[in-house]
């Protein structure tokens, strides 16, 4: 799921605006509108403000994979 698929379900999820987190970034709503577009992007310290605001991992929310993990057979194959 995209980044900002992600970030919109979550603001739609708390019931905030995106005025609303734009504000408690500090930034502008149209700052905030060209970051949740794609057409910039979050800094790392946005994506930790973002992050502890929604209680989930930054690669929760940043990344557009998730990782695995998988179990390493330590006799070989």
């Amino acid at each position: 799921m995209p980044v900002q698929s992600k970030l919109k379900g979550l603001i739609a999820e708390f019931g905030l605006s995106q005025k609303q987190l734009a504000e408690h970034l500090g930034i502008t709503l149209r700052a905030f509108n060209d970051k949740i577009n794609g057409k910039k992007d979050f800094s790392l310290n946005e994506a930790r403000i973002i992050s502890c605001y929604f209680g989930k991992q930054i690669e929760e929310i940043f990344l557009e994979f998730e990782f695995t993990k998988t179990k390493h057979n330590s006799k070989g194959a």
